[in-house]
């Protein structure tokens, strides 16, 4: 576990949704510090390790700015919930009009 904060928020989001929740879940909280973002982005943003846990846990991620994760069973792709999150609507709505740090 190289990225231990961005695997463990997966981790959690996946624990979520095993005790039959919706088809997806979310998380919302700010990275601690500047590392703990880093952890994050280098997960999100890479193919190769995102799509290594997304194989790992049978989810999709999606990602918004500011930090905005969530993971959605893969027969969730379809759903309402993961087209409106995926939207430049959603992704505009989730940043601060300074476009710095959320």
């Amino acid at each position: 576990q190289s990225l231990p904060y961005a695997f463990g928020i997966v981790e959690d989001q996946a624990k979520y949704l095993a005790h039959g929740e919706p088809g997806w879940a979310d998380h919302w909280v700010p990275p601690p510090t500047d590392l703990h973002r880093a952890h994050l982005l280098r997960m999100i943003g890479g193919d190769a390790i995102r799509g290594a846990v997304e194989r790992y846990f049978g989810i999709k991620l999606a990602f918004q700015n500011c930090h905005k994760t969530a993971i959605f069973r893969p027969e969730a792709l379809e759903s309402p919930a993961y087209q409106d999150f995926i939207s430049i609507r959603s992704q505009i709505l989730n940043q601060t009009p300074e476009l710095i740090d959320c």
